[in-house]
């Protein structure tokens, strides 16, 4: 479950972490053969991108690693291909590198033509803005703080009006918590919770990399 690598990156370290989906809930195998893509997409990739190692049975019972499947199997086990090549038994990943503080900024705008003319704005402005942006239109995320982001879309897309009270600086793990739950101030044990109360971060399958 992705909730459970962001909450044993967090109790290690604030400045890495892993482009996994905003839903803590999502089962990491599948996200990840399925390539995987979250806020940090624009900076980072695919989740799948950081796949640095894996270990996989296949349909003959062979134990395999990186080296040993090739390069097309390690492609198709990571998003290349829709096909069942065995099972995965674990991976290695590398974590990106993210600053101490990012900003998460929500602005709701009633629906009429002028909420319209910002839809059409911001097809033509996302694409362009600094790598450290994601501009959702449900709910953002800037890689940095709220005055480098304020000024970035002053400078960028001054129609959207955003202020600093629109704007929160949070750590990444506070802004997984918050995009999970749209809200702020929940423990980041909530992470860990798979419907059925909390559950244990030994278990996981992941082997964490820190970035070169």
């Amino acid at each position: 479950m992705l909730g459970e690598v962001y909450y044993a990156i967090a109790n290690k370290t604030s400045c890495l972490g892993f482009p996994g989906s905003v839903g803590p809930t999502v089962g990491i195998g599948g996200y990840l053969s399925g390539g995987g893509f979250d806020l940090m997409l624009r900076k980072h990739g695919l989740a799948s991108d950081h796949v640095l190692d894996a270990t996989m049975v296949d349909a003959k019972g062979r134990l395999l690693d990186r080296a040993a499947m090739k390069a097309d199997l390690f492609w198709a086990i990571r998003g290349g291909d829709s096909g069942n090549f065995g099972i995965v038994l674990s991976c290695k990943l590398r974590l990106v590198p993210i600053p101490a503080t990012v900003t998460v900024f929500t602005i709701h705008r009633s629906r009429n033509q002028s909420t319209t003319n910002l839809l059409i704005k911001w097809q033509r402005v996302a694409p362009s803005l600094p790598s450290d942006a994601f501009l959702h239109v449900v709910v953002p995320l800037y890689l940095d703080t709220r005055a480098g982001l304020i000024a970035v879309m002053a400078d960028t897309f001054p129609e959207l009006n955003v202020t600093a009270s629109d704007c929160t600086e949070m750590m990444r793990i506070q802004s997984v918590l918050y995009f999970a739950f749209y809200s702020t101030g929940k423990p980041s044990e909530r992470l860990l919770d798979r419907g059925n109360g909390i559950g244990d971060p030994s278990g996981s399958w992941m082997r964490l990399a820190r970035s070169s």
